[in-house]
């Protein structure tokens, strides 16, 4: 993790993420993102406390860097996202919503004696 600045008018550290399963260890080689530390931990003063839950939202972010290497690295995969480009797609809308659960009968549970 690589905190790269503070931004005076959103008071935002701007801080970006790399691993050891990403192509390039150097976070400056990402993306930068925003964490607002007084509105997403409001409770949290410690400044090493807010660099570790800063920490803990960068391993999504490296995950999806990896993720992301992962895709570009397979010609593929990136060829079938290519061809749906202009294609139109309809799906009835009971195809797309799981169907509501059943509710289970009135009958209460059996009780198991021990």
């Amino acid at each position: 993790m690589k905190i790269h600045q503070f931004d005076e008018k959103t008071y935002s550290l701007i801080a970006s993420f790399a691993s050891d399963a990403t192509k390039y260890q150097d976070p400056g080689k990402y993306s930068a993102y925003a964490f607002q530390p007084m509105n997403m931990w409001p409770d949290v003063s410690d400044p090493a406390e807010i660099k570790k839950r800063i920490a803990i939202a960068g391993i999504w972010h490296a995950e999806q860097q990896e993720r992301e290497e992962k895709f570009v690295a397979d010609p593929a995969k990136v060829a079938e996202y290519r061809a749906m480009v202009g294609n139109e797609n309809s799906y009835p809308v009971s195809s797309l919503i799981p169907p509501a659960p059943v509710p289970p009968d009135n009958d209460p549970a059996p009780i198991l004696e021990v």
